[in-house]
C-alpha cells in the first residue's frame, strides 16, 4: 500500500468513525440498560441446595419454626430473604415465613427490638433467635442453637498462664471462643481454688507456661475419673508438666516436632514447623469436615492400649512428615538419632463406657498436639475453625458437629487437583508466553516477506 497525503487522511477518517461508531454504541447499550433488564444467577447463595450440614440440622429439628423478616417489600433484601428461607421450606415444610414491614407494624418492631431492615426473628419451641445479617452460616447457628434444649458449659482454667478462650493476643484463644458462643456454648473460666460446675461440661486444657498447684491438679483428676469431657490441646512443655493427665488418658508423647518437608510448596513459606493435614479418617467428630488445616510445631501421639480406653487416630501425617528431634530449621530424617518416621498420628480421640448398669454413660475425650491451629494468629487458616467446633460438638453433644454451618459457598473456593494445579501451572508459564512468541514471529515473518 502507497503512503500518501490522501491515503493518511482516509485512515485518519476511519479512525474517527470507528470512535464515534465505539461511542454510539456505549450510548445505545447504556439507553437499553435502563429501559429493559435481564439477569442471571449462577451463585450457590441463592440455588436450591443446602449444605449436607444445615440439611441434617433441619432433620433433627422437632415441630414447626416459625420466622419474621423485617424488611420493606420494596427493598432489594425482601427477595433475598424469601428465596433463603425457601430453601429451608424445601426440606423442612412446616417453616412459617411471614415478611413484615417495619414501617407499617411499629408495634412488632417494638415488641421484638428489631434495630434495623433485614433482621430475621426465628421461633422454635418457645425460643427465640435474632439473625441480623441472613445467610446459611447464620440461620443455620440460630437454629443449632434453638435446637439444643439446655446449655452445654465449656469451662477452662486460668491462672497458670494458661490461653484464654476470651483473650484477644494472637496466642489466645478468643476468637474460637467467640464461636462457640455463637453456637450456643456458655464459657467459664476456672481460676485456682475453684470448683467445676454442677452440671456435665467439657474441659479445655490449653497448656500452662506455670506448673499447676496442687488442688489444680486434684481439679483435673476428679473430672477426669468422675467422667467428664475433655478437649486438651497440647502446648509447650506439656509433656513434663502434665504428664499424669497423659498416663490417665492412656497415650504417649513422641520425641521432637512434627516437620513438613514440603511447607515452601505447599504454603509458600519456608518453616518445616507449619504441617498441613487434609485427609481425615472415619470418625463421627470429623463428620462433614473437609479442606486442609494448619498447625505449627506439633507433636505426635501414640497410644497405649493398657487401660479401658477405645482409641482412635484423629489426625494422621503422611508417610513424608516425621518427628523431628534434632535441627528444627533444617530437618533431616535420622532414625538413629530418634527422629520416628510417618504416618504419624497428632491427634486422638478416645472414649469408654462409665456408670452402672442403670446409668450407662459415655465419657469422650480428644488430644490434639498443637494449641496454636485455634488461636487467634491461625483459626482463620482452612479448615482449623471447623475442625475445632466439629471436636466441641462431638465432645459436649456426642454427636457429629455441623461444620458446615461456617463454611464458605462452594462458589467461593477453588479445588484443583496435583494434576489440574500442573496444568494450570504449566498452561500460564509456558503454553501462554510461548504462543505469544509464536504470534509475534508470524507477524514479524509476514512484515519481513512484505
Amino acid at each position: 500500500m502507497q503512503i500518501n497525503s490522501r491515503s493518511r487522511w482516509l485512515m485518519r477518517l476511519q479512525a474517527l468513525l470507528f470512535v464515534a461508531g465505539f461511542l454510539v454504541l456505549l450510548a445505545l447499550l447504556a439507553w437499553l440498560s435502563l429501559r429493559y433488564e435481564a439477569s442471571t444467577q449462577v451463585s450457590t447463595l441463592r440455588s436450591a441446595d443446602l449444605s449436607d450440614s444445615s440439611i441434617r440440622l433441619l432433620q433433627r429439628l422437632d415441630g414447626p419454626v416459625e420466622m419474621l423478616g423485617f424488611v420493606p417489600p420494596d427493598d432489594m433484601l425482601a427477595d433475598h430473604m424469601q428465596s433463603l428461607v425457601a430453601r429451608y421450606q424445601a426440606h423442612k415444610p412446616d417453616i412459617q415465613y411471614r415478611q413484615v414491614n417495619p414501617d407499617a407494624r411499629p408495634d412488632l418492631v417494638r415488641d421484638f427490638e428489631v434495630e434495623g431492615s433485614g433482621e430475621l426473628i426465628i421461633e422454635y419451641q418457645g425460643r427465640q433467635e435474632r439473625v441480623r445479617v441472613p445467610s446459611e452460616p447464620r440461620i443455620s447457628s440460630a437454629l443449632q442453637r434453638l435446637q439444643r434444649i439446655e446449655a452445654r458449659p465449656v469451662v477452662y482454667l486460668s491462672g497458670h498462664g494458661e490461653r484464654s478462650l476470651e483473650g484477644a493476643a494472637n496466642h489466645e484463644l478468643g476468637s474460637f471462643g467467640d464461636y462457640l458462643k455463637q453456637q450456643g456454648f456458655t464459657l467459664t473460666a476456672l481460676a485456682p481454688g475453684d470448683s467445676l460446675p454442677d452440671e456435665p461440661a467439657l474441659l479445655v486444657l490449653t497448656g500452662p507456661r506455670n506448673d499447676w498447684l496442687p488442688q489444680t491438679e486434684a481439679l483435673v483428676r476428679e473430672h477426669v475419673e468422675q467422667g467428664g469431657h475433655l478437649l486438651w490441646l497440647v502446648d509447650a512443655r506439656d509433656e513434663t508438666r502434665l504428664a499424669f493427665l497423659a498416663d490417665m488418658l492412656d497415650f504417649s508423647f513422641v520425641p521432637g516436632v512434627v516437620v513438613e518437608p514440603r511447607a515452601e510448596e505447599l504454603l509458600g513459606v519456608d518453616n518445616p514447623r507449619l504441617l498441613v493435614l487434609g485427609d481425615y479418617p472415619a470418625h463421627p467428630a470429623l463428620e462433614g469436615l473437609d479442606g486442609v488445616s494448619l498447625f505449627l510445631s506439633a507433636r505426635a501421639l501414640e497410644p497405649l492400649m493398657e487401660q479401658d480406653w477405645q482409641v482412635s487416630p484423629l489426625l494422621l501425617t503422611g508417610d513424608r512428615n516425621w518427628s523431628e528431634t534434632q535441627d528444627l530449621d533444617d530437618p533431616t530424617l535420622d532414625e538413629d538419632a530418634g527422629d520416628r518416621a510417618g504416618p504419624l498420628a497428632v491427634g486422638l480421640a478416645q472414649h469408654r463406657a462409665i456408670g452402672d448398669a442403670d446409668n450407662p454413660r459415655e465419657q469422650r475425650a480428644v488430644v490434639i498436639g498443637d494449641a496454636d491451629f485455634l488461636s487467634n494468629a491461625y483459626v482463620g487458616n482452612g479448615s482449623n475453625l471447623a475442625l475445632g467446633l466439629t471436636l466441641v460438638e462431638w465432645l459436649a453433644l456426642g454427636e457429629p458437629g455441623d461444620a458446615g454451618h461456617g463454611r464458605a459457598a462452594r462458589d467461593q473456593t477453588l479445588d484443583f487437583s496435583e494434576r489440574g494445579l500442573l496444568l494450570l501451572g504449566g498452561g500460564a508459564l509456558l503454553l501462554v508466553p510461548a504462543l505469544c512468541l509464536l504470534v509475534a514471529f508470524g507477524l514479524w515473518w509476514r512484515r519481513r516477506r512484505y
